[in-house]
């Protein structure tokens, strides 16, 4: 956790210290939002991979396997599941939402997603995301690269990027409402990885795979954040 806290993109690069401060401009928060959807569009495959690879992890706890059903249905969205606990829109969705709302159409945002269409830094990154949810040896790694690393800090950036569109940028709340709905659901998405690292990775060897991973997707979210700053310099 003080990894995440002191390594990861959304807490210390510059870009996003000028997202926070309302120091970009609508063009500039497009890109982010278009690079940033490359990446998020990506997990319900990348959660379902996980599911698989707990069982094969040896892993047969019911429980454990509910929450990350209950990860897939958050994304997808509740409001399809009776008697799920929480009646809101899915976060992907919720997304295309926030998108509309910034100018970017929800086709155009499917169009990229189909067509693979990110820049190449992003493009990168969803190959390193694929590649650790299709090939990790354990789905302890999994959990250290993604619940650990992108969904804790999710619970920690999810307020700022709420007060930052609201209050620099002029959105509603409903137009934003996918972040305030992370800093909830994400509390439970990033415990789930931390739950289980502590429970299973008590093996040395094991324990310095998970580390490396945790890296891995610390460094993947800094080489997408470069991008997305280099690709904005066009607008200064």
């Amino acid at each position: 956790m003080e990894e995440v806290k002191e390594g990861h993109a959304r807490l210390h690069h510059p870009f996003y210290f000028a997202l926070y401060d309302g120091k970009l401009s609508l063009d500039e928060i497009r890109v982010w939002a278009k690079e940033a959807w490359g990446i998020f569009c990506l997990n319900v495959a990348i959660n379902t991979a996980k599911l698989v690879r707990c069982q094969l992890s040896g892993i047969h706890d019911p429980e454990i396997h509910k929450k990350f059903v209950d990860i897939i249905m958050s994304e997808v969205g509740y409001v399809y599941f009776q008697g799920s606990p929480r009646p809101v829109p899915g976060h992907r969705a919720l997304f295309l939402r926030f998108g509309e709302a910034i100018g970017i159409p929800k086709e155009e945002l499917e169009r990229c997603e189909s067509e693979n269409d990110f820049l190449p830094t992003t493009v990168l990154a969803r190959t390193g995301w694929l590649d650790i949810a299709l090939r990790s040896e354990s789905i302890l790694e999994q959990v250290a690269a993604t619940n650990c690393c992108n969904e804790f800090s999710n619970q920690l950036t999810g307020g700022r990027f709420f007060r930052a569109f609201k209050e620099h940028y002029g959105l509603k709340d409903h137009d934003i409402e996918f972040f305030a709905e992370h800093g909830v659901a994400d509390t439970e998405h990033s415990n789930i990885g931390y739950e289980l690292v502590e429970k299973f990775a008590t093996a040395r060897e094991i324990q310095v795979k998970v580390l490396k991973a945790l890296r891995k997707g610390l460094g993947i979210w800094w080489a997408v954040t470069d991008g997305v700053a280099r690709e904005c310099q066009r607008f200064k």
